[in-house]
């Protein structure tokens, strides 16, 4: 590599982020102000969503976590992917992807919790 041409690239790149600094602080056009959405907290009696985006477990498994989540005054609502498997993970994607959405347009849900982990979450269908 040619270091002089990295250092004026990399320099030249310094000068232009004062200039964009104002783009980075606004998600909208304008600089118009977007306040942070906080949500509520957890309430006993509020239902919570348990599901499997990524690995499978069994219903089995979660059943000490669910007892104690239960213990606290939550609701719980096990996902469609809780005891599938495809391979490794909870469902085939579709199935994932679906239950996950699911419980996203659920009004009753009001936190969902991933069962097992989440790598290749964000893996797509071939």
């Amino acid at each position: 590599m040619n270091r002089k041409n990295f250092l004026s690239s990399v320099l030249g790149l310094g000068a232009a982020l004062p200039a964009t600094a104002s783009f980075i602080d606004s998600p909208v056009p304008g600089n118009a102000f977007v306040p942070l959405l906080v949500p509520a907290y957890l309430q006993p009696g509020d239902t919570i969503g348990i599901t499997c985006p990524a690995g499978f477990i069994t219903l089995k498994e979660i059943q000490p976590a669910i007892q104690q989540i239960e213990s606290w005054g939550f609701k719980i609502k096990i996902g469609d992917t809780v005891d599938k498997r495809d391979f490794t993970f909870g469902g085939t994607d579709e199935e994932r992807a679906a239950d996950f959405q699911k419980m996203l347009d659920d009004p009753e849900i009001k936190t969902i919790l991933c069962a097992r982990g989440g790598r290749r979450t964000h893996r797509r269908p071939a």
